[in-house]
């Protein structure tokens, strides 16, 4: 992978990320962030259950406790019931990747975390004298459902920081080029996780879990990604003969095939519907068991177009195209004559439209395609040619915070200055180290 992003090495050399830090152990390696870890604690959804201590005893969680955003512990306040007497015990709470992290950091000599009491821990590792440690990664690995690329990192508390901006000197090709290198180090990360979950998937079934989660867009990833696993692409192609019918089993299974015909609807939609019930009644019990409840889906607000019925079909088309879309990315966003573009929608009540735009597409090449591309070695990339996505506001904060409100936005209208903009906020905006960027704009 070292060859596909020859330039991430330039950033990597300028940041040293903690959480990269703490994976480097060569058989112990999560490609994956604290915060990660920190999302998952603090959320009681994807909190797991069944969380024991390395003393094997069992933990109760009556409050996660309350997110630190300065300096100290990860979380103040934390109260836990331990064993099965369930002993109250209240404290701070710090989570590493690595049990090691703990000493790493300097925490054994830091006034601020006297207070701490429990050690949350990715890996197993050697306990701290005097902390509870409870490690996740056997507890997590029990639970079929749970991906951390579910986890939105920014949907969880953060904070900013005001004043200067830190590289408001920096020359302007300085500024062009380490963006582009940060840029790469995103892609470089992106295409080392796929290989971290290549080493237990299929590359094709994994190409298709990330496809069906992008088609999910940000509210509804986790529920398509779910599907994905319950009808893995190699079962979906063993039952469905056609784009049609793997559109029928996707949709019968996420749950949000009607029950009953509308009144209002078309005799085209009636047949439609009834043509994709006859499908689903043949199928096994063991997989109608499966089916997703319309709950786990959120629907309000959702934008006609993005509606998961339109982007199942996408899907469905998705299925027949891999790995083909992987080397021709215009498959992306042409697909045969369906229901969904010869009919208004019966529950969207959408004009027919293409059901992926290209907006969409780009994301998907960038994000998913050239790191799948990476991880597998099938191909030689042209980063230079990324598509454009357009900018957002992670990419229009990091931007004001380094560079001041007026820099210019051309420092970044290219596809891996844009990508570049979102590493840094993750690695120095929300992980409070912008003080570790001032040197560089000298």
């Amino acid at each position: 992978m070292k060859a596909s992003f020859p330039r991430a090495a330039d950033y990597r050399n300028e940041s040293v990320d903690n959480a990269l830090c703490e994976s480097a152990e060569p058989f112990r390696h999560f490609p994956y962030r604290e915060r990660h870890l920190q999302c998952l604690w603090v959320d009681r959804r994807l909190r797991p259950k069944g969380l024991k201590t390395t003393e094997d005893e069992p933990i109760a969680v009556e409050h996660p406790g309350d997110w630190n955003l300065e300096a100290g512990p990860d979380f103040l306040n934390a109260v836990l019931l331990v064993g099965k007497e369930k002993r109250r015990i209240s404290g701070d709470l710090e989570i590493h990747i690595h049990s090691n992290g703990w000493k790493q950091h300097g925490h054994d000599d830091d006034a601020r975390y006297a207070n701490v009491r429990f050690h949350i821990v990715y890996f197993q590792g050697v306990e701290i004298p005097g902390l509870i440690q409870i490690p996740l990664q056997d507890v997590l690995a029990t639970d079929p459902r749970f991906s951390f690329e579910n986890i939105d990192l920014t949907a969880y508390p953060y904070s900013i920081p005001s004043g200067d901006f830190p590289l408001l000197g920096m020359h302007p090709d300085h500024k062009i080029q380490w963006l582009e290198s940060a840029g790469e180090e995103r892609l470089r990360l992106k295409a080392e996780r796929f290989a971290f979950a290549m080493q237990s998937k299929e590359p094709d079934q994994l190409l298709w879990e990330e496809l069906m989660a992008a088609l999910g867009y940000k509210n509804n990833k986790a529920a398509f990604r779910q599907l994905a696993a319950i009808l893995p692409l190699a079962r979906l192609r063993s039952i469905a003969q056609t784009p049609g019918d793997a559109y029928a089993l996707l949709l019968s299974l996420s749950g949000l095939l009607p029950a009953n015909p509308d009144p209002a609807w078309d005799a085209p939609t009636r047949r439609f519907i009834r043509s994709t019930w006859d499908f689903w009644w043949k199928q096994s019990a063991e997989l109608k068991e499966q089916a997703l409840e319309k709950s786990e889906w959120t629907l309000a607000g959702i934008r006609p177009a993005n509606h998961p019925v339109r982007r199942l079909m996408a899907a469905a088309h998705y299925a027949f195209k891999i790995p083909e879309l992987a080397d021709h990315k215009t498959l992306l966003t042409e697909f045969p004559s369906n229901y969904w573009n010869r009919h208004i929608s019966w529950k969207t009540k959408c004009n027919p439209t293409a059901l992926v735009g290209a907006s969409r597409a780009n994301a998907i090449v960038t994000n998913i395609l050239v790191p799948w591309h990476a991880a597998t070695g099938a191909g030689k990339l042209n980063l230079r040619r990324l598509p454009i996505e357009p900018t957002n506001s992670i990419i229009r904060q990091t931007a004001h915070t380094l560079f001041g409100p007026d820099h210019t936005p051309k420092v970044y209208r290219s596809a891996l200055a844009r990508q570049g903009l979102i590493q840094i906020f993750h690695d120095y905006l929300i992980t409070h180290r912008l003080d570790e960027l001032r040197e560089k704009s000298s």
